[in-house]
């Protein structure tokens, strides 16, 4: 997919959002109704309308991977800042409009790329939200939604995470996650790492805490990867706290119970991370064991031919974080 063919036009329409600017009157609706629907559906048509359109939530659908955690949970209560998009929508009015693109089985139906939170606040308010459509394909819409998240830069750590596994586990490449996220190879592991590590009832239970980077997240990772810890201790834990408790504040505590418990290098001597391979770690050295014959066929050879190369991109990200 080359995610890179219409980024003017993404761009364009974030543009757009952003600035309340309508698309130029004589633009054809035909070019751009969409490509998997009939031609004359609604959704074709609204599409091609342009400019900024006033659609009922009722017919306004989720779409991809979630990047907001309260987002991802059945029936969440409306949150603090979906209680402040409404307050400032009734005294204001939508200021910034979503991103909507046609739902490709459902005529006369959407799906929001961004802005749900701001779908959401309207539809608390029982009142049509201000959208912009346009006909993207996953690929574009994907570009769409992690631009317009680095655009904002307030999701959390952990947020980022959630999204990157989501972005994954939908079926699009690493590539097109680290395009979405504008993050590395490095970086999108170490985000895939936490999400696949931290059960995702703990991680709903602690939220997003804002607050907190990379070290706290990982440390709690790598607890549960050496079975330190469980997720029913972990959730007994922060099920103990008051319910006002902050989210930054409920991830320290997470992080003090493992501290009292003496896991705070929470590493195995020994780990086993792919078949025929051995990592031990002492205090004077780490050592890394991948057998010819235990090992993937041919990974052995490629990790001899690479390693160096490994080695130097590995300790170029150490000095990276560090110094960050």
């Amino acid at each position: 997919m080359a995610l890179d063919k219409n980024k003017t036009g993404i761009m364009a329409a974030i543009s757009a959002a952003t600035e309340g600017m309508a698309e130029p009157k004589g633009a054809s609706a035909s070019a751009r109704a969409h490509r998997t629907l009939p031609k004359g559906t609604v959704g074709s048509v609204r599409a091609g309308l342009g400019g900024i359109q006033s659609i009922e939530t009722s017919v306004i659908l989720a779409w991809g991977p979630q990047d907001r955690l309260a987002l991802t949970q059945a029936n969440a209560p409306v949150g603090d800042d979906v209680l402040d998009l409404m307050e400032s929508i009734k005294a204001s009015g939508q200021q910034v409009p979503v991103l909507l693109r046609p739902a490709t089985d459902r005529d006369g139906q959407f799906e929001v790329i961004y802005g749900r939170r701001r779908v959401m606040a309207c539809d608390a308010l029982g009142i049509p939200v201000k959208a912009l459509i346009r006909t993207l394909d996953d690929g574009e819409a994907l570009i769409a939604k992690g631009l317009e998240n680095a655009g904002r830069q307030d999701l959390s750590f952990y947020e980022r995470a959630r999204f990157a596994l989501a972005i994954l586990a939908q079926g699009h490449s690493r590539e097109e996650a680290q395009q979405a996220l504008s993050i590395s190879k490095q970086s999108l592991s170490q985000l895939e790492r936490v999400a696949r590590l931290i059960p995702d009832a703990v991680g709903v239970a602690i939220g997003p805490a804002h607050g907190a980077g990379r070290p706290k997240w990982m440390q709690l990772a790598a607890a549960f990867e050496a079975g330190q810890v469980t997720d029913a201790v972990m959730l007994k834990v922060i099920g103990g706290l008051p319910e006002d408790v902050p989210s930054d504040l409920r991830l320290q505590a997470a992080l003090d119970h493992l501290a009292r418990r003496g896991t705070r290098d929470v590493r195995p001597a020994e780990r086993h991370p792919i078949a025929g391979s051995v990592i031990k770690s002492t205090k004077s050295a780490v050592t890394v064991t991948v057998k010819r014959a235990g090992a993937p066929d041919g990974f052995a050879d490629w990790l001899d031919r690479n390693i160096d190369r490994l080695l130097e991109e590995s300790y170029q990200t150490f000095k990276s974080e560090a110094g960050g």
